[in-house]
């Protein structure tokens, strides 16, 4: 047997190592056409999502100085401190050093969102965190000292070696508190202390705190019954009859399923504390002028009143 191999390898050896050498070319040119398909696909997607940086194995960008959906120059300056604070916040995130990442939450986001640290662990990081994360971030809307940024978090190439089109899209707010740079996360733009009190027969109403997401916003209202018969709110007739207007007098109606029709009506007597939920996109210039409530009943009667709560 092996002297007939021999035979053959001799016979054919010509042959034998041409084949070898054409498998092993082929194999050759696989190797680079692969290695040069993700080389692109790397180049690709820093082309997409702009300038990037890379520190500590870290990916981030820095974002323009103008808003793109309210056309808000922002200062180089201000620019640079924001991001670097983001930068920091996924930094920790990546690292899983909750502490530091909850550290640099605003009170108000504590408050609203992560009253503690291992809330923030549990619904924030380790829903995004599953693995290292780059990001790309946008400056995109602006008021005052705070901006708000849009920001994808991105698998990390430097780190996986693998792209995909896949992200987790967020909406982060940098504000300034007590001198130093917080955010506010999870698309939670801002809270607004508002206390204003109007009446209307025996109800009165006091508009306390305004909670502002990036797709919708909420009005914390205290609803007080001072009267010897029940007040009826809204009867949910009409799914438009509560709505907020702003300052264009363009109106955003509530999201009236969310709350129960008992929790409408006022006993005699009765106070009862509402968080309604209005269908408003923030825009940083389209600040809110009234809230109407417009399907009131007082004393069983059948004929609506209105109530309008002037919240500028």
């Amino acid at each position: 047997m092996l002297r007939q191999l021999r035979i053959f390898y001799y016979n054919n050896k010509t042959k034998i190592w041409l084949g070898v050498g054409i498998i092993v070319f082929v194999y050759i040119i696989i190797q680079l056409i692969n290695a040069n398909i993700k080389s692109n696909n790397e180049k690709n997607l820093l082309n997409n999502t702009g300038n990037i940086s890379t520190v500590n194995e870290q990916t981030y960008l820095t974002s323009k100085s103008t808003t793109v959906m309210s056309d808000v120059e922002v200062s180089q300056e201000t620019t640079k401190k924001d991001t670097d604070v983001i930068k920091q916040f996924v930094e920790y995130c990546n690292n899983k050093d909750i502490e530091k990442a909850y550290a640099l939450l605003s009170q108000d986001c504590k408050d609203e969102m992560y009253k503690t640290q291992d809330v923030f662990e549990n619904n924030y990081v380790k829903e995004i965190f599953t693995e290292s994360r780059s990001y790309d971030v946008q400056t995109w809307t602006g008021e005052g000292n705070s901006v708000v940024y849009k920001l994808k978090y991105l698998n990390d190439i430097m780190a996986t070696g693998a792209t995909n089109d896949e992200y987790i899209e967020d909406y982060v707010t940098v504000i300034t508190e007590n001198g130093e740079k917080k955010l506010n996360i999870n698309q939670f733009i801002k809270k607004d202390n508002i206390n204003k009190i109007i009446k209307k027969g025996d109800l009165e109403a006091n508009i306390t705190n305004r909670y502002v997401y990036y797709d919708y916003e909420e009005y914390e209202i205290l609803f007080k019954n001072n009267g010897q018969d029940k007040i009826v709110l809204d009867t949910k007739e009409d799914t438009e009859s509560v709505y907020v207007k702003d300052t264009k007098d363009v109106k955003y109606h509530w999201f009236g399923n969310e709350i129960a029709n008992e929790y409408l009506e006022l006993a005699p007597k009765e106070n009862r504390t509402l968080r309604i939920k209005f269908n408003k996109i923030y825009f940083a210039n389209k600040s809110d002028s009234a809230i109407y409530f417009t399907d009131i009943h007082f004393n069983n009667e059948t004929y609506k009143e209105t109530l309008e709560i002037n919240v500028k």
